[in-house]
């Protein structure tokens, strides 16, 4: 592969050498073009003149550097066509990211950018803009209809256009031959072995819920029911007042909604998607709860607020969702409002027995304990952006209790826990080199 990506640089550079043979001759040409003007413009109708000998002597030097010019461009037609095809198989023949970013430098430097490269991911694999020329044989089913190597790649314009496809070979999965044998194939390979293509609604599931965020919303809606279902059974969750049942669930909804416009067409199977989720998880258990109290209209706007928030988002995230690269700004500044907001929850639930404050304290306690812990242990993973919101979470709720409980040990306490989740994530990227 490195021989062959020399041989394309050294085609570059006879090309580079040609390019700058042509721009000069082409500037000679135009001076020659201005003087043989001014010369017939002087010479007018004389003939046999002094002039006519000059301008005839010009003539053939213009013509001499024009075929000299003509020659260069159609050596360099030939040049780019050869340098096109090196760059091509040099691409496929490495999955180095460095030795592909190289070949595509070359190829910017060499087609000045009105051409890109393009591999089989890019252009679709099997199923898309790719030519099939050959096949080799699996006895592994997992490798059905997929691609066993980039033989060369493609090429785009300028505009993202494929003008020409990426030849690949393809696994044929057939245990009658033998394992390994390549055969010739052509694009009728996709109409052999054509696939009923997955529903789109199904798929879409699958990919973004059928992964360990989900495991987040359900455990977070069986720690709502485990509360909840207490809360009825101990007698004392009617005790709540009016501003629990009416102003918070408002709240609460409002912020949800602003999250999730601001996070509509972030990656999907992220927190985007989880928070949604979650809403109708919980506003089906707070809505199976709200026949168990005695103000049942009041009861009924946290599940109905929840349940509406929660399908509306889910059907524009399913719509708009994954066009951007996930951010975590939004899920941050969720997780600080959440916790102002469970806060102030939580204090009207002064009402329950000490047995439930403290389950209740020792749970969120330990969840954002881990958060932060993670957040520095596990900073790179893809569920980071979580663990730094269960750390935020638990920062603002300690915070906003201060309010509530603002004597000299609890203040210093709450403060010290605060701290430490608070500055959690920043550490993450501190020990990571990220700041």
């Amino acid at each position: 592969m490195k021989q062959l990506f020399s041989q394309a640089i050294q085609k570059i550079k006879r090309k580079d050498f040609l390019d700058d043979v042509v721009r000069e001759k082409t500037a000679e040409c135009s001076v020659l073009t201005a003087e043989i003007a001014t010369l017939r413009k002087k010479n007018g109708s004389r003939v046999g003149s002094e002039i006519d000998l000059q301008i005839y002597q010009l003539n053939a030097k213009k013509s001499s550097i024009e075929t000299l010019i003509s020659k260069c461009k159609g050596e360099i037609k030939i040049l780019k066509a050869e340098i096109q095809e090196i760059l091509t198989e040099s691409y496929a023949k490495t999955d180095s990211p460095e030795i592909r970013a190289k070949v595509e430098a070359a190829c910017e430097h060499a087609f000045g950018g009105k051409i890109k490269l393009v591999s089989d991911q890019t252009a679709g694999g099997i199923w898309g803009e790719c030519e099939i020329i050959g096949a080799i044989v699996t006895h592994d089913k997992k490798k059905k209809y997929s691609v066993a190597q980039l033989v060369k790649a493609g090429v785009a314009n300028s505009s993202g256009g494929i003008v020409k496809r990426p030849q690949i070979f393809v696994y044929d999965y057939d245990k009658k031959k033998k394992e390994g044998s390549l055969h010739p194939e052509n694009d009728d390979f996709k109409v052999r072995v054509k696939i009923k293509k997955p529903n789109p609604v199904i798929k879409y599931v699958k990919d973004v819920y059928f992964n360990k965020n989900t495991l987040f919303a359900l455990g977070f809606a069986l720690i709502y029911a485990v509360f909840a279902v207490w809360a009825i059974i101990g007698g004392f969750a009617d005790g709540i007042t009016g501003l629990l049942r009416v102003r918070a669930p408002l709240v609460i909804g409002f912020i949800l909604a602003l999250f999730t416009l601001h996070t509509l067409k972030d990656a999907r199977a992220t927190l985007a998607d989880m928070i949604p989720l979650t809403a109708v998880l919980t506003g089906g258990i707070a809505l199976a709860c709200a026949f168990s109290y005695k103000d049942l209209l009041k009861a009924l706007i946290l599940p109905v607020v929840l349940l509406c928030y929660g399908v509306t988002a889910l059907i524009l995230r399913a719509v708009f969702g994954g066009k951007k690269q996930a951010k975590t700004g939004g899920g941050q500044a969720l997780a600080l409002i959440g916790g102002v907001i469970f806060t102030f929850v939580f204090r009207q639930t002064s009402i329950a027995p000490y047995a439930y404050w403290i389950t209740l304290l020792s749970l969120l306690g330990g969840i954002s304990l881990v958060g932060g812990i993670l957040s520095i242990a596990k900073y790179k993973s893809d569920l980071s952006p979580l663990y730094s919101c269960l750390a935020y979470f638990g920062c603002a709720f300690c915070l906003t209790c201060l309010l509530f409980m603002p004597t000299p040990v609890t203040t210093f306490i709450l403060i010290g826990i605060a701290g430490v989740l608070g500055l959690c994530p920043f550490i993450g990227k501190l020990v990571n080199k990220d700041v």
